[in-house]
């Protein structure tokens, strides 16, 4: 309507939004959320740190390596970075080595969505070998039971439960693995202390060993190997539920935007949106 360039009208919005937001707060940090977002084609992502407390968004730039989160920790002094008592991420092997090295101290926590959905992930390969291997009157059954392996006894309907009795019935595996699942959702569904959790998943693995399921022995493995940083869940309470609602917004963002290519522009109109929120 006024004849300006889209790229002019960026250029001014980035310079009202660099004087109007005040400076990220860094002071009394306790928890941080560190995730990655891909915000274009072609693998481009960002590394994004927000306050777990807050929701402010603390730090966006660009790439997941673990440059991206160092650059993060050199805008903190010593006093702030000891502040720090717990750092909640998925389980990118990148940012653990910078969490080591920049704050010992402060506690890892690895994310319980995306352990439970790495259990998912392999109780669903189980479920296909099983299909791969049986004969037609068992493909039957166990063809589209994806989600009833996946969802909660409490979720399911009366149908949904007389589905999943047979096909436990006819198929031992199966069964195992979703007993197996229900046990371990029901430890996370527990007001545990971490050294509690920490025993009832290590019993837990115990019996996956004893199942003899290959997939499900693999997922254990890796539990017990990160198990201080699953467990750490029940100290701190905190998730990545808070960074992925707002990895939403940077997604709605840039759908509206028909892309981003400006990060620094990205970064101010998403610290503005934390901001409105906190």
């Amino acid at each position: 309507m006024f004849d300006i360039g889209e790229s002019t009208v960026r250029r001014y919005e980035t310079d009202v939004l660099e004087a109007e937001l005040p400076e990220p707060d860094l002071g009394n940090l306790e928890v941080l959320l560190v995730d990655e977002k891909s915000v274009r084609k072609g693998h481009g992502y960002v590394t994004v740190v927000l306050n777990g407390r807050t929701g402010e968004l603390l730090h966006m730039a660009e790439g997941k390596k673990k440059e991206s989160l160092e650059s993060f920790f050199a805008t903190l002094s010593d006093l702030q970075k000891a502040s720090i008592l717990a750092v909640c991420i998925d389980l990118n092997g990148a940012y653990h080595s910078v969490l080591a090295e920049q704050i010992p101290k402060a506690e890892v926590v690895h994310d319980r969505f995306h352990i439970i959905a790495n259990l998912n992930a392999a109780i669903d390969e189980v479920r296909r070998s099983e299909w791969r291997s049986a004969e037609a009157e068992g493909k039957k059954v166990i063809k589209g039971s994806r989600y009833l392996l996946m969802m909660g006894h409490e979720n399911l309907d009366d149908a949904g439960i007389e589905r999943l009795r047979e096909l436990t019935r006819l198929n031992a595996k199966l069964s195992a693995s979703y007993l197996l699942k229900e046990e371990f959702r029901l430890i996370y569904s527990t007001t545990l202390s971490m050294d509690w959790a920490r025993k009832r998943m290590r019993q837990w693995c115990t019996t996956v060993e004893a199942s003899g399921i290959a997939l499900l022995i693999q997922f254990a493995k890796g539990l017990l190997r990160d198990l201080p940083a699953v467990t750490a869940f029940f100290k701190h309470r905190i998730t990545s539920g808070r960074i992925e609602a707002f990895n939403n917004q940077i997604a709605r963002l840039i759908h509206r935007a028909c892309g981003m290519t400006n990060l620094k522009h990205l970064f101010l109109k998403m610290r503005a949106q934390s901001l409105k929120q906190i």
